[in-house]
């Protein structure tokens, strides 16, 4: 579910070393990024003027740098972090969500060699938002498992978060043709893996768990992991054949955008008694009791007065 807001219509942007509004963002079709898909991205949230996990996200986006091999950007971490906060304050909301991402770039000539392309950053804020709208953060959303496969490990590195997502688009619309908004992929050998955007996780008999392969290591998922021994649950990474997730107790969706979501329904059984479960509630409430703690925040830095 969404609304109705053109998507790109709000936010501050930033490229070529200047900013501007969200709107006016634009690569070349030349770029390798939208020609191969060849980019690598990252996205923070920010609540109450606060970013969550900062270091946490620049951590993983370096490592996508490095593993995508992009070595000519032109911005180390602590310019890259000033341009988050660039962002956000521009946009000038104490709510917001910040992406990054870096496109492998232009050729210099026309047997497109890589090895000549400079690579380019791109920064955006918007309004803060979740990827299921405010019925299903209190009901529970939808979910179906998809006959589309996720795209091997071997083949792509799924540890690099990453707009190549042909396998999230097929099973996307085997879910609206089957009346859900949301999909979850299987691996070949029939384990769970995760959703566009978003990991999962899956309670049975006192065990948590979410996939430990085919997936974005996800920093809320982390998160999730790290709050589970508050709770004294045995939170794993592990192997998730599909007929555990069917059969779970409660299960939810965890993203930088929304936090922990609860699943009501899997391919139209319902999960437990078919609404959000206690433990999912009171994960969802430790982490966001989390954004109050200087220890995972960072303040928005205000921008600086003109000279």
């Amino acid at each position: 579910m969404s609304d109705h807001t053109d998507y790109g219509s709000d936010g501050v942007g930033f490229m070529d070393g200047e900013y501007m509004p969200f709107s006016q963002l634009r690569i070349p079709v030349t770029d390798m990024g939208f020609q191969l898909a060849d980019m690598c991205y990252d996205a923070v949230h920010v609540w109450k003027g606060r970013f969550f996990r900062l270091d946490d996200h620049l951590d993983r986006f370096q490592q996508g740098l490095d593993k995508r091999r992009y070595d000519s950007l032109g911005y180390d971490r602590d310019a890259i972090a000033e341009i988050c906060h660039g962002c956000v304050a521009r946009l000038g909301l104490d709510d917001a969500f910040l992406m990054l991402v870096a496109t492998r770039g232009v050729p210099k000539g026309a047997n497109k060699d890589l090895r000549t392309c400079k690579n380019r950053l791109m920064a955006w804020a918007t309004p803060y938002h979740a990827i299921v709208s405010d019925e299903e953060m209190t009901e529970g959303c939808d979910i179906v498992v998809a006959n589309t496969i996720r795209i091997p490990t071997e083949a792509v590195d799924p540890t690099v978060k990453n707009f190549g997502r042909l396998d999230f688009v097929g099973a996307l619309f085997e879910a609206y043709d089957r009346g859900a908004d949301y999909a979850v992929l299987l691996d070949e050998e029939g384990c769970v893996t995760e959703g566009r955007g978003w990991n999962i996780f899956a309670l049975k008999g006192g065990i948590l768990t979410s996939p430990d392969s085919g997936v974005l290591e996800g920093i809320t998922r982390q998160t999730v992991l790290e709050l589970s021994g508050t709770l004294n649950i045995d939170g794993r990474l592990a192997r998730l054949p599909v007929d555990q997730l069917r059969g779970a107790d409660e299960v939810f969706l965890s993203s930088t955008a929304g936090g922990i979501m609860p699943v009501r329904t899997v391919d139209g059984e319902a999960v437990g008694d078919g609404a959000p479960g206690p433990v999912t509630q009171r994960l969802s409430e430790l982490y966001w009791k989390m954004h109050e703690d200087p220890a995972c925040t960072t303040p928005v830095k205000p921008l600086s007065p003109p000279s």
